[in-house]
């Protein structure tokens, strides 16, 4: 299956890159964009790198503090779903009616993620399997796919799951696509700082309970979502509202790729392969080009959070294991951000150059990292 993922803007960047005493270096790429917003706001910046046989060199900054998740919490579904795989309790044949998938794709809330995973099969296709959708969820980020696992996965023993993953900080995963509707929908329209406080993730789950199940609720929905409806909150509101969603710190998302890419014996060596299978990036020149193997999750949504955790084992160098989150950012920078695929571009640099020089590389904000 082919990798769909946005992070291609980073072809753009392949001039810059040069090879220096046999080791994959970058030559210094233009992330000034990401640099200021980290030195305008540092509060609202996380980073944690990791170089797997130095582990002296990591770098943390501000990886205790919960920060909006997006769709990195699907990497922890995934694992869910894998470990069921490996306990043999459900099957790689599983299937998904795809009329019953199609109720979980809210128009207009995920940049097209669900269509283009979809437009993969024929227009004729009933039936997928549950496997093809999970790797889905990962690779092409769709917000319907994950909402659908969760349900098919319901009940789920997330503390246990924790608990072997060592995770202290992170909130549960949720729907993603509870997040727009309790950012907008028919019923209560826009939400306001009036209402802002009495927001839940158990709320926006019954919106999307209703969205799938109720078909007067749901055609409701639809209808207004393509005209006015189709308005989100302030960029301010929408931020504010992301909080009340998902959170989880760099520590401990550090602790997941642990699980997947390192050592330890957290995950079984059949879950731990399926993991790295669903975050590969296969079939991209450049990663082929300098790359033993690269694997990533990306996390982004309007309201200015982006966060990426990535694995990346350069040819002559070393595994480097990354989590880097933003929060707040403004929309016009946060634009930039996305279109510049500057969050991508950070982490192979990071890779690159095995977590160092960090300080050198962003004298913007070089008292920020002393």
């Amino acid at each position: 299956m082919k990798k769909k993922l946005p992070f291609f803007v980073f072809l753009l960047f392949l001039g810059l890159l040069y090879l220096t005493t046999g080791l994959a270096a970058q030559d210094e790429p233009n992330l000034s964009t990401l640099w200021e917003q980290i030195g305008a706001q540092p509060d609202d910046f996380s980073l944690g790198c990791v170089p797997l046989n130095d582990q002296a060199n990591t770098f943390l900054y501000n990886a205790d503090e919960p920060f909006p998740l997006a769709s990195i919490t699907k990497l922890l579904i995934f694992i869910e779903y894998a470990r069921r795989l490996d306990a043999g309790i459900i099957t790689f044949a599983e299937m998904v009616d795809v009329e019953t998938l199609d109720r979980y794709n809210l128009p207009r809330t995920d940049r097209g993620a669900h269509d283009r995973f979809m437009g993969q099969y024929g227009a004729n296709v009933q039936e997928i399997t549950l496997w093809e959708l999970a790797l889905g969820m990962v690779q092409y980020s769709s917000n319907a796919a994950s909402d659908y696992i969760l349900d098919f996965l319901d009940p789920v023993d997330w503390q246990s799951l924790y608990q072997t993953l060592s995770l202290t900080d992170t909130d549960y995963p949720h729907s993603l696509t509870l997040i727009p509707l309790l950012m907008n929908n028919h019923e209560t329209g826009r939400t306001t700082l009036r209402n802002l406080d009495s927001l839940s993730i158990a709320q926006g789950e019954s919106y999307l309970d209703l969205y799938v199940q109720d078909e007067t609720w749901r055609e409701a929905e639809i209808e207004y979502r393509s005209g006015r409806g189709s308005q989100f909150p302030e960029w301010d509101m929408q931020a504010a509202i992301l909080q009340h969603t998902a959170t989880g710190t760099v520590n401990d998302f550090l602790n997941i790729l642990r699980a997947v890419y390192g050592e330890n014996d957290a995950l079984s060596d059949n879950v731990r392969s399926l993991a790295r299978l669903a975050l590969l990036w296969r079939d991209n020149a450049y990663i082929s080009e300098w790359y033993l193997e690269y694997g990533s999750k990306l996390g982004f949504y309007s309201g200015g959070t982006l966060t990426l955790i990535a694995y990346g084992y350069p040819y002559d160098g070393q595994p480097v294991m990354s989590a880097i989150f933003f929060r707040n950012i403004p929309r016009s920078v946060y634009n930039d951000l996305v279109e510049e695929d500057a969050i991508g571009v950070f982490a192979h640099w990071l890779n690159f150059n095995g977590c160092m020089g960090l300080s050198d590389a962003m004298p913007i904000a070089a008292d920020f990292f002393g």
